[in-house]
């Protein structure tokens, strides 16, 4: 088959439920159950539903959580996503690549697409299909060998914009898989479930959460002159403190949002408090899982902001547990400004916890 040949195999996804926004992540294995807990799904609301009613279980629930439909075929299992972009995620393509491999392609109507390649929990390469040469992961250039070949970036100026890059993306996928995606894949019963969505990874460094966030977000009032000047002169106290009065401010910001929204309702959060109290590293990976059962259950119910604040206080617990004391404590401070806590409070706080 010619290189040609091999990309347009794939022209059938055009016409198909999935042409305008999917995304197909391949994982080797064929335990629907455990791919789909490490994909974030809630297990006990399984449901064995054939691809279109699957697609309209997807559509009817895209508002408030993301549902999946799991199918194996050979050694490999298909991961559906009817207009989702979870497979997408590092934090989604870690866990489901967990002492095995996983490949996904994503694409919406906003021709927007992202092809990544995770090998035992690790994401090796990712890329936005148009823009091949620009890749993120821990080895970005380890598909160039497999890659090579395929007609990219294969837009056609006189056929739809971005329709190409999904065949590309598709045809990469088959040439790491060995097993091409068909028609018949989506023959069939899926295995479909609900997805509680795993947190966003924690920032790295005080400047990535800056970049995301911007300093008005996480300034506090340490004098009544100009922002940016409070800025840097908590950046500054905060860098001198060290790491474990780093964390005692950080508990003590969470503390005290925990505290206005009635937060204290599960073990875990006392003993993540109490290891930031004691200066050491907590469990981020216990609370975390707390924030994203309690955000899946605010979409299960009629809730009030009442609820809702006390899952953002869930939050800036878990961004206080940060691995980095100073970008946990700045993030616990910017987590906490989104529920508009009083800055003189937690001006004092800090202060006291970082003299």
């Amino acid at each position: 088959m010619s290189n040609t040949g091999e990309v347009e195999r794939f022209g059938w996804v055009h016409r198909s439920t999935v042409q305008d926004a999917a995304c197909l992540t391949f994982v080797r294995g064929t335990d629907l159950d455990r791919l789909a807990q490490r994909f974030g799904a809630i297990t006990e609301h399984a449901r064995t539903l054939d691809f279109d009613e699957y697609c309209e279980e997807a559509f009817a629930h895209q508002d408030r959580y993301p549902v999946i439909g799991l199918r194996s075929v050979g050694e490999w299992t298909l991961i559906a996503e009817d207009g989702g972009f979870q497979g997408s995620r590092a934090e989604v393509l870690r866990r489901v690549s967990h002492r095995t491999e996983a490949v996904s392609a994503f694409w919406n109507v906003n021709a927007l697409t992202q092809f990544s390649h995770a090998v035992d929990g690790e994401l090796r390469t990712a890329f936005e299909a148009l823009m091949p040469a620009f890749r993120q992961g821990t080895r970005p250039d380890g598909l160039e060998d497999i890659r090579a070949g395929l007609p990219w970036p294969g837009l056609d100026p006189a056929g739809e914009p971005g329709a190409s890059t999904i065949d590309l993306m598709l045809a990469l996928a088959a040439r790491i898989t060995g097993e091409p995606l068909t028609p018949d894949w989506f023959d069939g019963d899926f295995a479909t479930y609900p997805v509680a969505s795993w947190p966003l990874d924690l920032p790295s460094s005080p400047e990535v959460l800056l970049d995301e966030v911007g300093l008005d977000q996480v300034g506090i009032r340490f004098h009544a002159d100009d922002l940016e000047a409070d800025s840097a002169v908590l950046l500054d106290s905060v860098r001198r403190a060290g790491p474990a009065r780093c964390r005692r401010a950080a508990a003590s910001v969470a503390r005290h949002v925990l505290d206005l929204t009635a937060g204290h309702d599960q073990l875990v959060v006392a003993e993540t408090l109490r290891a930031l109290e004691d200066g050491v590293e907590p469990d981020d990976a216990a609370i975390g899982e707390v924030v994203r059962l309690r955000r899946w259950e605010l979409h299960r119910r009629p809730v009030t902001s009442a609820d809702r604040a006390r899952v953002r206080a869930l939050e800036v617990l878990r961004q206080a547990t940060n691995r980095d004391p100073m970008t946990g404590l700045l993030g616990a401070l910017a987590e906490a400004g989104r529920l508009r806590v009083e800055r003189s409070d937690l001006t004092d706080l800090v202060t006291a916890a970082l003299a």
